[in-house]
């Protein structure tokens, strides 16, 4: 493809679904996953943005300012995500065309794809902790958030949730190759956090609906 993997947040919507939608290896689930992250991050962000500075809404000044403080950066790094998810796939495809033609190049191809399998559920990893940090703002939004912007917070929720369960079956498919309690720890923590990610966001949507009287 014409795009490296470090070019792949620069495209614009129509062109990563177009390449998501193609033939080519990258972007995948977990740059995917990433980007579910984002999206779901920048409508948290959204709703805080149409709350602060708004003289209705001042009680909640602080909250807003702590919580936009906060997106900014998962928003970033999530983005950012899309391109170290192509990266890590890249290393790994790298590291299963090694030679194995004699016994010491086979070992050699075993160990660095392990270390590349390793390096490949990095990057699912992160978006997972992102999308945990994300969640955790989610309630206080959904509590004080200008109330014209409940459906963003409701999109928020759903879009991190979405997103944890993505990356978490974007690690499972790096760790179920691995050797040793590596792999064991990270799906362990995986499941955590995908289930934690998951409670915030029904904890978040449960506040919006009593706000709504639903």
């Amino acid at each position: 493809m014409d795009e490296s993997p470090d070019d792949l947040s620069r495209l614009s919507v129509r062109e990563f679904v177009k390449l998501a939608a193609s033939g080519e290896p990258v972007p995948g689930g977990g740059a995917v996953a990433s980007l579910a992250g984002a999206l779901g991050t920048a409508m948290a962000a959204m709703a805080a943005n149409f709350t602060v500075g708004k003289p209705q809404f001042a009680g909640h000044e602080d909250l807003m300012r702590r919580s936009l403080s906060e997106l900014g950066p998962i928003i970033e790094s999530l983005t950012l995500g899309v391109d170290a998810d192509a990266r890590a796939f890249s290393g790994l495809s790298r590291a299963y065309r090694f030679p194995r033609d004699s016994e010491e190049a086979k070992r050699k191809r075993r160990e660095a794809i392990q270390a590349a399998l390793l390096a490949a559920a990095r990057a699912p990893e992160r978006a997972l902790a992102d999308c945990l940090r994300a969640a955790s703002l989610l309630s206080g939004l959904a509590e004080a958030a200008n109330p014209s912007l409940l459906s963003d917070v409701e999109v928020a929720a759903i879009m991190l949730a979405a997103a944890a369960k993505a990356a978490r079956v974007n690690i499972l498919a790096n760790t179920r190759n691995l050797a040793g309690d590596a792999a064991r720890q990270a799906e362990t923590e995986a499941e955590k956090a995908t289930l934690a990610v998951e409670r915030l966001a029904n904890e978040a949507l449960s506040v919006i609906g009593k706000r709504r009287g639903d």
